[in-house]
């Protein structure tokens, strides 16, 4: 395995990915994380919707944290952003535009993925220091929006995230998208069956996709 890319947006941008890791059961979401490290997806969000993902974060972290980028998502609050690092998040990914949030992690040296959806709000995060902006709820703009809005925002590194598909990724990287946020389309049943050979091969199917053009 190489060595782990020299930050979280550099994991984001050089795979493609972020791999949205959501479950109950925290041994399950630790081995699947693993294997799709081992695959070489390098950045791995833990929404944090409950109490018991920050355990995750923390096993995660231990077990991984040498080679890949464990994030917290739904990171909403400076108390939120807080408690994700306390536990060993190295990357913070918001839903929204928070610039509370955004100084904190800034301050704490941890890197960030706001969540945007209009140009004013990309712009401004990407000002902020953002190298990596999450477009979300994707599924409510297109391709098409993406590649206008990059000419006049050339600096911004965009990551549509929210139902994105192997039938649409193509085309969102086409219009400009420096990486897709892909939660379930790449996770499959594997969270439910245990069946972790369905996770690695869906990883390499996606870094295929994304790899190559059609």
């Amino acid at each position: 395995m190489t060595a782990r890319p020299s930050s979280a947006a550099e994991a984001i941008r050089s795979a493609r990915l972020l791999a949205i890791l959501r479950g109950a059961d925290v041994e399950r979401l630790a081995d699947v994380a693993e294997v799709l490290v081992s695959e070489g997806i390098r950045a791995l969000e833990f929404p944090i919707a409950g109490p018991e993902v920050l355990s995750v974060v923390s096993k995660v972290a231990a077990r991984l944290g040498d080679t890949a980028y464990v994030g917290a998502g739904t990171v909403r609050n400076v108390a939120d952003a807080q408690r994700a690092i306390d536990a060993g998040a190295n990357f913070l990914v918001a839903p929204s535009m928070s610039m509370p949030v955004i100084e904190y992690a800034r301050d704490r040296g941890i890197g960030f993925v706001p969540g945007v959806f209009t140009p004013s709000e990309i712009d401004a995060a990407t000002q902020a220091g953002a190298e990596v902006v999450k477009l979300f709820p994707a599924s409510s703009h297109s391709p098409k929006f993406l590649r206008q809005l990059l000419p006049p925002l050339p600096d911004a590194g965009i990551m549509p995230t929210g139902t994105i598909t192997r039938e649409t990724a193509r085309s969102w990287l086409d219009a400009g998208a420096v990486a897709l946020g892909v939660g379930s389309d790449l996770i499959g049943d594997s969270m439910a069956t245990g069946d972790y050979s369905a996770a690695r091969t869906s990883a390499r199917e996606w870094l295929d996709i994304v790899a190559n053009p059609a």
